[in-house]
């Protein structure tokens, strides 16, 4: 199987959600490699940031109207109502955000924040 190559930035996008309607938690990045500009040996988990710049109005509405929302109704559509914290890993690509990965749990290293 092939996969597609995606670059761009990575977000951690989290939200609290009863099975049908969800509150956003504020995005998050964790810190992938030990120095600035991706130099250095991966950290695995060496803590997160937030900031204003992570995530525009525009792009939290793409992705709450092209990956959240479907993902939750498409489990209530299952029978299979989610309820708790629903951790979306994305990549901010050129041709808009992609999901990397679902967690059913708050991230480690994005609950990390001091």
């Amino acid at each position: 199987m092939l996969e597609e190559s995606l670059s761009g930035p990575e977000l951690s996008y989290i939200v609290l959600t009863d099975g049908h309607n969800f509150i956003p938690l504020a995005p998050t990045r964790d810190h992938k490699r030990v120095f600035d500009h991706d130099r250095g040996p991966n950290t695995g988990g060496m803590g997160a940031y937030s900031s204003d710049s992570l995530l525009w109005p525009e792009l939290e509405a793409q992705i709450e109207q092209t990956i959240v929302r479907p993902a939750l109704e498409g489990l209530a559509k299952e029978s299979r109502p989610y309820c708790g914290f629903l951790y979306f890993g994305l990549m901010l690509t050129a041709a808009g955000p992609k999901v990397l990965e679902f967690n059913c749990r708050l991230g480690d290293p994005e609950t990390q924040r001091f």
